[in-house]
C-alpha cells in the first residue's frame, strides 16, 4: 500500500492503480496547485527533480508526503525570495569585479554563478508573465528590456574574449542596471498581485 499524505491529509493507494509516479501526482495534486515540498520515505526530494521522477514505477511500500500551494501564493513567495537574492548579489558585485580584475579564481566562479542567476531570473520573468499576463507597459517599468538585453550581450561578448577589464567594468557598473530592472519588475508584479488578491 502506498500512503500519501497531502497537506496533512492521509490517503492510501495501490501501486497497481498508477502506471508511474507522474500518474499518482496528477491524481492527487489538483489543478491550480503547485508542489511546494516532496518527501518520499522520509527523504526530502527537491521539487526541481520532479520531472526526473515522473516516469518512475511505484513500489507498494511507499510513504509520500506532499505539500502544495496555490500558484499565486507560490509565485508571491518565490518573488519575495528572488528579490532578497538579487539584493544580496547586487551588494557583492564590486567584490566580484575586483576578483575578476586581479585574476582571483573566486571572481570567475562568481561570474559563472551570476550568469546562472541571471538566466534563472529571466526564466522566472517569463513564467511570471505567463501566469499573471502582466506586460511590461502595464507595469510602467523605468528600464527598457532592450537596454538590459544589450548589457547582457556586452557581457557575453566580453566573456567570449576573456577581456577581464571590460568584464570587471560591466559587472561593477552595468550589471546593477540589469539587477535593478529585475528588482523593479518583480516588485511591481508583487504589488499588482497584492492589489488583485
Amino acid at each position: 500500500m502506498i500512503k500519501v499524505i497531502l497537506n496533512g491529509e492521509e490517503k492510501n493507494f495501490s501501486a497497481q492503480e498508477f502506471e508511474n509516479f507522474g500518474e499518482l501526482l496528477k491524481s492527487v495534486v489538483t489543478e491550480g496547485q503547485v508542489l511546494k515540498t516532496l518527501r518520499i520515505n522520509d527523504k526530502e526530494i527537491p521539487v526541481s527533480f520532479i520531472d526526473d521522477l515522473r516516469s518512475a514505477k511505484l513500489d507498494e511500500e511507499l510513504l509520500i508526503e506532499i505539500e502544495t500551494q496555490d500558484a499565486i501564493s507560490f509565485l508571491k513567495d518565490t518573488l519575495r525570495d528572488v528579490l532578497g537574492y538579487i539584493k544580496n548579489v547586487k551588494e557583492l558585485l564590486p567584490q566580484v569585479a575586483s576578483n575578476v580584475i586581479t585574476g582571483n579564481e573566486a571572481g570567475w566562479k562568481a561570474i559563472k554563478d551570476l550568469s546562472e542567476g541571471l538566466s534563472a531570473m529571466e526564466n522566472l520573468r517569463n513564467s511570471t508573465n505567463q501566469i499573471t499576463r502582466l506586460n511590461e507597459s502595464e507595469l510602467a517599468l523605468s528600464a527598457e528590456r532592450q537596454a538590459v538585453a544589450e548589457i547582457l550581450r556586452e557581457l557575453l561578448d566580453a566573456l567570449d574574449r576573456r577581456d577581464t577589464f571590460e568584464i570587471s567594468d560591466l559587472v561593477e557598473n552595468n550589471i546593477p542596471v540589469v539587477l535593478d530592472y529585475y528588482i523593479e519588475y518583480f516588485s511591481k508584479v508583487l504589488e499588482s498581485i497584492d492589489k488583485v488578491n
